[in-house]
């Protein structure tokens, strides 16, 4: 499946078909619209009670279901737990009202429905309709970028403390910092909390419940195998390390498996490389204005439309442990 750049407004070149169940009304219009400009064909459902009694002559052809849980009827809500144990196809949930969002929000939508969306419909052979149902499943843990700056080593330790347990994740720290304290950071989160947290080290292999912490003169390749590569960076930057090029590359890799949280911080590192991450079906949260000692990094990440989430470190540390587990629950 071909993947455009960031930032192409290029229609992808072949059939989606959607299914959207929940949306009514001009929350639906703006939903088929936005979703058929980018390329995808959107089926209208009725409600998932109604939805789940259907036939699989019915259903053929959809490849993702899009349900809109924001005005959701309480029946509907009823019935989610059976959706996830019974559906044959990936199922994406919008939580938010769609009236207002951005193009970049409709666009990052639209991007993780067609990375879910399978194998392509040839409208030639019927037949392809139901195969096409049985598509390759994302296989692994996520892999999350923690981009943080001013404030962001008593944030980024509130998150990782506020965890029950240790998820099943990669986690990479990005911390604006001096180069000699890349090694005592890592050393402070690794005595107060449950994760194993050391330095980015070359040849190094992914670990779950890991959290590597980036060098500052250094800049991270990742290879088959999670294979971490540490190469010299010789550019000069205004950031290092740079938040934007090690979430580009978490991306590059791991596509709908990786995911960030922007923390507090100064400036707009994290800008450009949000927004690589959901155009390849990722996941990105940001720290709420509030929490933060500086909210100049999380706001400016918002402002592209692509966050999903923002909270207190404590609150997207509960979010995450919540996410997670629904992923793992998740039909392939």
């Amino acid at each position: 499946m071909s993947v455009t750049e960031p930032g192409s407004s290029a229609v992808p070149q072949r059939r989606v078909e959607i299914g959207l169940i929940g949306a009514t009304g001009e929350s639906a219009a703006l939903l088929r619209s936005g979703l058929e400009a980018h390329g995808l064909r959107v089926r209208p459902l009725p409600g998932l009670r109604d939805y789940l009694m259907m036939s699989g002559a019915e259903r053929a052809g959809l490849q993702v279901l899009l349900v809109q849980l924001a005005g959701a009827r309480e029946s509907d809500l009823e019935a989610l737990d059976e959706l996830m144990e019974t559906s044959d196809i990936p199922v994406v949930y919008n939580e938010t009202e769609v009236q207002g969002r951005a193009r970049a929000w409709m666009r990052r939508l639209a991007g993780k429905l067609l990375s879910l969306s399978g194998p392509a419909l040839d409208a030639t052979r019927p037949d392809t309709a139901v195969r096409s149902r049985r598509h390759t499943p994302v296989i692994g843990p996520t892999v999350w970028v923690l981009g943080a700056s001013f404030g962001g080593p008593e944030a980024v330790k509130r998150f990782l403390t506020s965890m029950p347990s240790v998820p099943d994740a990669v986690f990479f720290l990005a911390q604006h910092i001096g180069d000699g304290f890349i090694d005592l950071l890592a050393s402070q989160l690794n005595r107060s909390t449950a994760f194993t947290v050391r330095s980015a080290a070359d040849g190094i292999v992914l670990q779950p419940g890991h959290v590597y912490v980036a060098p500052v003169d250094h800049l991270v390749k990742l290879e088959d195998g999670d294979i971490m590569r540490l190469v010299p960076d010789s550019q000069r930057r205004v950031y290092r390390p740079s938040i934007d090029t090690l979430m580009k590359e978490v991306a590059r890799h791991y596509r709908m498996r990786a995911g960030a949280v922007v923390f507090s911080g100064m400036g707009n590192d994290g800008t450009k490389g949000v927004q690589y991450i959901v155009e390849l079906g990722g996941e990105v949260w940001a720290q709420s204005t509030a929490s933060c000692s500086i909210s100049s990094m999380p706001d400016c990440a918002a402002e592209t439309g692509v966050v999903s989430r923002r909270g207190s470190p404590e609150e997207l540390s509960t979010a995450l442990v919540q996410y997670l587990a629904a992923r793992q629950r998740a039909p392939a």
